[in-house]
């Protein structure tokens, strides 16, 4: 028992192997924030060329301009693109213009008469068919660019995925998006 006891202060005095010890213990969490730090760097980017993209695509939609034989939708794609680097894969990134007469009926639903008080749109109940599509929809906006005039919501959604890889395990892909109403001008 004795000699065991020697043993063990002896071991507990040596400091041999002890920076490997550490080294283990330190370098995983050291990694994991580096890794980390650089996952969320990757998202905050993507978030804000995102944000500078739908803003320079408004920019570009309000003047109603076209270049020959390319549809203003293919240059707001290609605006897209263009401003975020060639870092989002645009087969993946949605982009959703709807217009609308008014900024005030941004997300509103076409209005209809509520005649079983249910407070929500039951199919026969009258409504104005605002959009003219022949049913009603609870977005009274039209999809498109729109005309001279006309207010244009730009909604674009990117599903990122993680940079490394390494956050798949918590989460497969971090939503991101950015939306911008703009007034097209007299064109």
């Amino acid at each position: 028992m004795a000699l065991l006891l020697q043993h063990i202060r002896r071991l507990m005095r040596d400091r041999a192997g002890a920076s490997a010890v550490e080294a283990a213990i330190g370098l995983p969490l050291l990694l994991v924030l580096i890794i980390g730090t650089l996952e969320v760097a990757n998202l905050f980017f993507l978030s804000a060329a995102i944000e500078n993209a739908v803003l320079r695509a408004s920019r570009f939609g309000i003047t109603g301009g076209t270049e020959d034989g390319v549809t203003r939708e293919d240059q707001v794609r290609a605006i897209i693109a263009e401003q975020t680097f060639g870092r989002v894969d645009m087969d993946a990134v949605e982009i959703e213009t709807l217009v609308y007469e008014q900024f005030s009926d941004i997300g509103e639903a076409e209005p209809f008469t509520d005649e079983n008080d249910s407070g929500a749109y039951d199919p026969g109940e009258p409504y104005s068919d605002v959009n003219g599509n022949g049913q009603w929809d609870d977005d009274m906006a039209v999809a498109g660019l729109g005309d001279a005039g006309d207010i244009v919501l730009y909604r674009v959604t990117y599903d990122a995925p993680s940079l490394s890889g390494f956050m798949d395990w918590a989460t497969r892909n971090v939503n991101i998006s950015a939306t911008v109403a703009v007034r097209n001008e007299p064109y």
